[in-house]
């Protein structure tokens, strides 16, 4: 395994501590995740220790955009849910720096988007999947909360994806899934493409750029993660991917369906022990939370002043 250490790699201050380049091996056995556990009770006090390590100034906004819609309904979305429908939104966001912008998430070509609708014509939108490529293209930095179609494709995907991999990081965890087991054909991730990517690993926590921290989640993908952001006005923002698809999962401590467990291969006691914490820190800290297919929640966000709607 060859490694290589990143300095500065657009904005200013962006550090990452180890980054992993190569080999992604042959052992399928990588992709079981180990036994799940409660996360600690001070992992919020080391995340906000580890938001201060990487040294600039802290980002002064965020925004976000809906690039096509999957129509469903909350009997899909949540446990004992009812036939209401549910509009899950198809988001990429951007964090703002003054001299920067980080992503997170990429984004979808319209290929892709119609795997989520089951042989349905569902709303997409070509003009905000170009606003999230030339996005992409203007970045510092690009994250991924875990590895289906609808988070990565707008990389491994995109016509600029030779200028998008060198500043997009993947833990091994996600590679190892995109190489063994994608969920779609379209979007398997070689390991000769791999290595154009900064490729990561970490134990629980990783300090990115200033006042972002990712943290491990595995549970929906294998390389799942959340992503931790502390704006320049002391607020919180935690991105937690798809952990819960509406913030009523984490608000009542319910998962998915069972049969939506099933089809997407969830490990549900990992999904617990982070909806367990994930409300926690909402409740008691002030964390505000963001998933990222809540299209009501992100309505609400976007009226309040709290997320943007258009893209830098």
């Amino acid at each position: 395994m060859q490694t290589k250490k990143v300095l500065g790699i657009g904005l200013a201050g962006l550090m990452l501590a180890m980054v992993l380049r190569g080999s992604l091996g042959a052992n399928t056995d990588d992709l079981i995740p180990s036994e799940s556990e409660p996360y600690p009770q001070d992992l919020l006090q080391r995340v906000r220790q580890a938001a201060s390590t990487v040294p600039g100034g802290l980002a002064t906004s965020v925004n976000f955009v809906k690039v096509a819609e999957s129509h469903r309904t909350y009997a899909a979305v949540i446990e004992d849910g009812s036939d209401e429908p549910f509009i899950s939104a198809r988001t990429a966001f951007q964090v703002v720096f003054s001299d920067g912008t980080v992503m997170v998430d990429s984004g979808m070509d319209e290929t892709v988007h119609r795997f989520y609708g089951f042989g349905r014509d569902e709303p997409y939108w070509q003009n905000v999947n170009d606003s999230i490529q030339a996005a992409l293209r203007e970045s510092q930095l690009i994250l991924i909360t875990h590895e289906h179609g609808d988070h990565v494709a707008g990389v491994l995907r995109s016509d600029y994806r030779d200028e998008l991999a060198p500043k997009t990081l993947l833990t091994k965890d996600q590679v190892r899934t995109l190489n063994f087991a994608p969920q779609l054909p379209e979007i398997t991730l070689t390991p000769a493409a791999a290595r154009d990517y900064i490729v990561v690993d970490y134990e629980q926590i990783l300090p990115v750029a200033p006042g972002i921290v990712l943290i491990k989640s595995p549970g929906h993908t294998h390389g799942h993660q959340m992503i931790f952001v502390q704006l320049a006005d002391s607020r919180e923002l935690l991105f937690i991917g798809d952990i819960g698809w509406s913030l009523d999962n984490i608000t009542e401590l319910k998962l998915r369906p069972a049969a939506t467990i099933a089809r997407v291969k969830e490990d549900p006691q990992a999904l617990m022990h982070q909806m367990t914490w994930i409300k926690q820190v909402m409740d008691n800290d002030g964390i505000i939370v963001v998933p990222a297919h809540d299209d009501r929640l992100l309505a609400r966000y976007a009226d309040e002043g709290l997320l943007g709607t258009q893209l830098d």
